[in-house]
């Protein structure tokens, strides 16, 4: 891996940790208003979470196809069955717009389906 490549992971991670630290922490805010330790607490596993998931990458990284396999799986069910349950359901629930949200959650698969085709990934 070189520097570029490097750089460019970081700043991914860098920019989504941030913006999911943020919703998580509205979220925790808003569901435990008066337990701030629980709160604290639940943060920092989250912060946990990255450089763990950073080692485990690192450990299984060259271990073999049928591990990055597996983990892909795990990841692509992970943000399916979000989608399903949370996101999606909660989105088409609230009046107004339905028909634009339909549109552009039907390109927003079509953008994703097309990732399938680059050579590489």
């Amino acid at each position: 891996m070189n520097l570029t490549n490097l750089l460019n992971i970081v700043f991914a991670i860098t920019i989504h940790k941030s913006a999911a630290s943020v919703s998580l922490g509205i979220a925790l805010v808003k569901t435990f208003p008066n337990d701030f330790r629980l709160v604290r607490q639940l943060i920092f596993i989250f912060a946990l979470a990255t450089p763990t998931g950073v080692v485990l990458g690192m450990i299984f990284a060259n271990a073999g196809e049928i591990y990055s396999i597996v983990f892909s799986s795990l990841a692509a069910g992970t943000f399916i069955y979000i989608a399903c349950t949370e996101v999606i359901v909660e989105q088409f629930s609230t009046p107004g717009n339905r028909w634009l949200k339909l549109f552009v959650f039907l390109v927003g698969c079509a953008i994703i389906t097309c990732l399938w085709f680059i050579p590489g990934s």
